[in-house]
């Protein structure tokens, strides 16, 4: 739509200047400067609007002795064929660069894009490849004979370097998948698109709001959809968290278009002919948290429980991690401890991506946190009774797992640095060994450190947010409900509609020294209060946890912890280097069994949902022979598309029974192979096969007295192969060098 079109309806567009565009665009500058020193680019003259049109079509005619062209106007005269039956006209197309090579075979040219990014995504791609076909066309219509390259080049930040730089790296990719995406959207999508109607009061679109939407200028114009101010019957169903585009686009297709319409929905809504992954498999989800927002009230999620979080912690921890997705190191790092002698904060800001400045930060927070660790083990090992109530337990908590995802990429940043190496190998001490582990009150689940607690609060709880990454929707209803005692209220500055990380504009309003944005201390407090919010959600599910209990309703918090320990048979301050190799190898293997358990600790049908469980199964028939039991199962619709295959290693039949299921130590004794089928099994049927002695052994027996013939779970346990071998290994090295 021209400019005047969409002043006329109005449609709000965001006209303020984005840091991140402006970064964007000098990176390219300062990219195409380095290279145009190197070798001969044909650029735009100082304050043109791209190249001139006489010097690309000279260019793609092949005249002239540039190697490369930068802002070429990929727009051909005439409508494009891939482009035909739309009712529309293209605008200017600027590709970053065109790269010409001439050969024996004639004219080639690449299609290059620059992007100050760390990684080349699907969708930079998608870009290049409508540029292509954009100069296939131009090509066509100027009756040269070239050729396009089957490859196009995305141009991006180095790993290793930063968006202020000239540098960059170049990653090729193959053009054929993304030219066919595009072509298909073309030719199917596009005319449905254009042909819908944008007026005053009317706008016929579809459209679905959602995180990703943050960056776009029109964001201003959607987001009154679902605005809390318009009644459910008219508020946007892309308001319910969690909702997909195609779950959207089944409910618009029975006319399910609003938060009050899948409200009024049951979970059936899921079986309907033509729902998708997500809505199948989400739908009792989606229409709890759609009843939260048209009730605007905090109800019952679909789970009574959750075994991500332990109903204890005198000592806890909270962190907080800022990461810049340009520079790739962090912006800030906050860290709370909190005990029964009080509150204790330390906060770093960093306002430079100097790398030094960033393992610092990660020296200094994670030394305090180590600190804390030892004397919480120090006074366990006073008190020498796991039982007696003098006995600490100790939690770590984030409130989103990006924020665990940003410290352990800063961590693999400065493995190089003996400070950083030392603290991760003291992080290998939160996982006791197999030999130290205490029978028979140790579940493999109890050592779990660490908890995001969005993941906690989505499990238990239906909120009215739109969604539940930001810190500041959440807590602010579970504050009008009354549940907690303080929400956080970011400053405007800080305020974004999806997340309450630092947004990217902050960090680098503070990085470039602009001046437009928060400084260091206004980053600091707003940190701090994300670190008390945090805990403040912390504290009120534990309490809640404790007044179910009391009341003689069921536990909500199954994390059974026991007080913190640190392994006592690896001192990484007197570590050798084989040491620390086999030290690496354990938080390997913890590291992998963490990430599996923390997966099995997810309900039954998040995990089948997740095409990481199959059930429930009803048991068909049993039947023993020679060395196996072998077992045939029929499974529900649902969970036909699982991850499994026959030959696959660690899988374990049970009820699903949490405290078997989280228990590694018992996994051998339910474990089980998956079969192919037979040439006549339905697809809803599953041939396992189990060690006989497995299968009459008193815990699988007792397994099979509890699930009967209809609540049966098959589960993906975590097997590693080789740390056994690299500690054989390393144990053999350390006897060659003693003297």
């Amino acid at each position: 739509m021209d400019p005047s079109d969409l002043a006329a309806v109005p449609v709000a567009k965001d006209q303020r200047e984005q840091p991140w565009a402006t970064l964007g665009v000098d990176y390219e500058q300062r990219v195409v400067a380095r290279l145009a020193r190197e070798k001969t680019v044909l650029r735009p003259a100082h304050g043109d609007d791209g190249l001139l049109e006489r010097n690309a079509t000279a260019f793609l005619k092949g005249l002239g002795s540039a190697d490369y062209a930068g802002q070429v106007n990929l727009r051909p005269r005439t409508q494009p064929e891939f482009m035909r039956g739309a009712d529309i006209k293209l605008r200017r197309s600027f590709a970053d660069l065109v790269r010409r090579e001439v050969r024996s075979t004639g004219l080639h040219f690449t299609v290059i894009d620059i992007k100050a990014t760390r990684a080349a995504r699907a969708f930079h791609k998608t870009q290049v490849a409508f540029y292509v076909l954009l100069l296939r066309a131009m090509l066509a219509e100027l009756g040269v004979v070239g050729t396009v390259e089957a490859t196009g080049e995305i141009w991006r930040i180095p790993d290793d370097g930063d968006a202020e730089g000239d540098a960059c790296a170049i990653e090729t990719f193959a053009l054929n998948p993304y030219l066919r995406l595009v072509e298909d959207f073309c030719q199917t999508m596009l005319p449905t698109i254009a042909s819908k109607t944008v007026a005053p009061g009317r706008d016929d679109t579809f459209f679905h709001v959602y995180f990703k939407c943050e960056q776009c200028a029109y964001l201003p114009h959607c987001i009154n959809a679902v605005s809390p101010a318009r009644p459910a019957r008219s508020r946007d169903v892309s308001a319910v968290a969690g909702l997909s585009h195609e779950a959207k686009r089944t409910l618009l297709s029975i006319g399910v278009g609003t938060v009050a319409g899948l409200a009024e929905l049951g979970p059936g809504v899921g079986r309907i002919d033509g729902a998708g992954w997500s809505l199948s498999r989400r739908a009792e989800q989606l229409v709890s948290r759609a009843r939260a927002l048209r009730d605007d009230s905090v109800q019952p999620g679909p789970e009574p429980h959750s075994f991500l979080m332990p109903p204890r912690a005198e000592a806890a921890i909270y962190l907080v991690a800022d990461n810049d997705p340009v520079d790739d190191t962090l912006v800030a790092l906050g860290y709370r401890f909190v005990d029964a002698s009080g509150v204790r904060e330390h906060i770093e800001v960093l306002p430079s991506a100097d790398r030094r400045a960033e393992a610092d930060a990660l020296v200094s927070v994670f030394g305090q946190l180590i600190r804390d660790l030892e004397a919480i083990d120090a006074h366990n090992e006073a008190v020498g009774n796991p039982s007696d109530p003098a006995s600490l337990y100790a939690h770590i908590f984030l409130y989103e797992t990006t924020e665990a995802l940003a410290l352990q990429n800063a961590v693999k940043r400065h493995l190089e640095d003996p400070r950083v190496r030392a603290g991760l190998l003291h992080m290998v001490r939160l996982f006791p060994p197999d030999e130290v582990v205490p029978e028979p009150e140790f579940r493999g689940m109890q050592h779990m450190p660490a908890t995001a607690l969005r993941s906690v609060v989505e499990q238990l709880l239906s909120l009215p947010v739109t969604v539940s990454y930001d810190l500041r929707q959440v807590s602010a209803a579970l504050h009008r409900a009354g549940l907690i005692t303080q929400a956080y209220l970011p400053a405007p500055a800080f305020e974004r509609p999806f997340s309450s990380l630092l947004a990217l504009d902050v960090s680098r309003n503070l990085r470039e020294g602009r001046g437009k944005g928060p400084d260091a201390d206004a980053i600091r407090a707003d940190v701090s209060a994300r670190l008390a919010t945090t805990q403040t959600i912390s504290d009120w599910l534990r309490a809640e946890h404790q007044r179910r209990v009391l009341a003689g309703e069921s536990p909500m918090l199954r994390l059974n912890k026991q007080p913190f320990r640190l392994q006592a048979t690896f001192n990484p301050l007197d570590a050798g280097d084989l040491d620390v190799l086999r030290a690496f190898e354990l938080l390997e293997n913890r590291s992998g069994l963490l990430g599996t358990m923390i997966q099995l600790a997810r309900p039954t049908r998040v995990r089948r949902d997740a095409g990481r469980a199959i059930g429930p199964m009803r048991l068909l028939n049993v039947s023993e022979k020679g060395r196996y039991a072998y077992l045939l199962f029929a499974i529900p619709r649902e969970a036909e598309d699982s991850d499994f295959s026959p030959g696959g290693f660690g899988l374990i039949l049970s009820d699903g029974e949490p405290d078997l299921v989280l228990e590694p130590r018992l996994w051998s004794s339910i474990g089980c192979d998956l079969m192919d089928p037979w040439s006549q099994d339905a697809p809803n049927l599953v041939r396992l096969r189990m060690f006989r002695p497995t299968f009459n052994g008193p815990v699988f027996q007792e397994v099979k007295r509890r699930a009967g013939q209809d609540g049966w779970w098959l589960d993906q346990s975590f097997v590693d192969f080789n740390s056994s071998k690299a500690d054989a290994f390393l144990t053999f090295l350390g006897a060659q060098v003693q003297p």
